[in-house]
């Protein structure tokens, strides 16, 4: 269940925020379905139950940008950089109450990051 709102979320930011950047409506909804199973497994799964929530935000902020940036430049779509940038900072904002979401589901975290 919480992979289904964490994709319906991003897909809801992620896939006009990159159509708007220059990339194409195919490309926008692959990678936005793609950079949120990644971003799941990797900030939600490992990052957020080690550290806190800015911390686990701010990671997901830098890997959502990165592998928007990177997916754009390997497959060769138009972009704007303030167009991905933009993107990834309000899904980052988004990640914030879905993280508080996920720790009061019970999702554990440490006092203390790293």
């Amino acid at each position: 269940m919480n992979i289904l709102i964490k994709l319906l979320v991003n897909g809801i930011i992620g896939i006009p925020g990159l159509w708007w950047s220059g990339t194409s409506l195919t490309f926008a909804v692959l990678t936005s379905i793609v950079v949120s199973l990644i971003s799941y497994a990797v900030g939600d799964a490992i990052i957020l139950p080690r550290t806190n929530n800015t911390f686990a935000t701010t990671a997901d902020f830098i890997m959502v940008f990165a592998l928007f940036w990177i997916s754009s430049y390997v497959f060769a779509q138009p972009y704007q950089l303030s167009g991905i940038l933009l993107t990834s900072f309000v899904i980052a904002v988004a990640e914030y109450f879905y993280h508080s979401y996920l720790q009061h589901r019970g999702v554990h975290h440490s006092k203390h990051p790293g």
